[in-house]
């Protein structure tokens, strides 16, 4: 057994992959660090095997981008940070944003000649049938699941999207993916409502019709709102998250706390 493994470090800058910022941004992404796990600076740094400074660095611009949230703090007490929660309202916005950004790129299509048109309707009918199988599992890998369901929406919009959009959908991308990393696995198993819609886009795809290409899009987005919202709050109504400082002891407490459908 590895020192690493030995020590519950997530290893050495060699063995891992990305910079710390990249790494934690990942962790809070997947939500293997839940809404409200506190951040301690220094176990945070022994649990991944890294000198406090780049994690430093790296939390105050987690901070910026509010994937972390200050804590406490005030009339001498020291502030703390803690992993943004995750609210009904900030869900909605952002998936109001994603599905009128992501239906002005799809938009685009319409323009398209039939050939180009058909042959992106085959990438998306592909990668489609990679979800259904995978939604077809059991046990689901939800990590997977997600993984497949993100490509069809990428796939539909990476050769029609302009510079400005692809930049504030970037943005809002971390904090749009929390919560289908989060909650969208308690939605499930049943996905006939999103195959149905998913249909819809490629159909208008067909059709070229850039009003109807628009409105299936928007709809994907808005009805996946629907869905979620009460599972929200639900979930929030009943989980119970772990308090204080991140300790080496952690990453299967935080898998357990996070992923309940596992």
């Amino acid at each position: 057994m590895s020192t690493a493994a030995a020590t519950g470090k997530i290893g050495s800058r060699t063995e891992r992959i990305g910079t710390p910022y990249e790494e934690l941004r990942a962790l809070i992404v997947s939500g293997r660090l839940p809404p409200g796990a506190r951040i301690a600076e220094e176990p945070l740094a022994e649990w991944l095997g890294l000198s406090r400074t780049p994690v430093r660095e790296a939390l105050q611009r987690l901070r910026q981008q509010r994937l972390l949230v200050e804590v406490g703090g005030g009339a001498g007490v020291r502030v703390r940070l803690a992993v943004a929660p995750l609210k009904r309202d900030q869900m909605q916005e952002l998936y109001g944003l994603a599905g009128a950004l992501e239906a002005h790129a799809a938009r685009g299509l319409a323009a398209w000649t039939e050939r180009e048109r058909l042959r992106l309707a085959r990438e998306l009918e592909s990668v489609e049938k990679s979800f259904a199988v995978e939604a077809a599992k059991n046990p689901l890998d939800y990590d997977r699941l997600f993984e497949t369901h993100d490509a069809f929406h990428r796939e539909l919009t990476r050769h029609a999207i302009g510079p400005e959009t692809a930049a504030l959908l970037h943005t809002i991308r971390p904090h749009l993916d929390r919560y289908e990393w989060f909650y969208a696995p308690l939605t499930g198993p049943d996905f006939t409502a999103t195959h149905a819609e998913h249909r819809a886009i490629i159909d208008a795809l067909k059709a070229g019709n850039a009003r109807r290409l628009e409105r299936a899009v928007q709809a994907n987005w808005e009805n996946g709102a629907t869905r979620l919202a009460p599972v929200i709050e639900e979930y929030d109504a009943r989980i119970q998250l772990p308090g204080g400082p991140i300790t080496a002891s952690w990453p299967r407490r935080l898998v357990a706390a996070a992923a309940p459908w596992k």
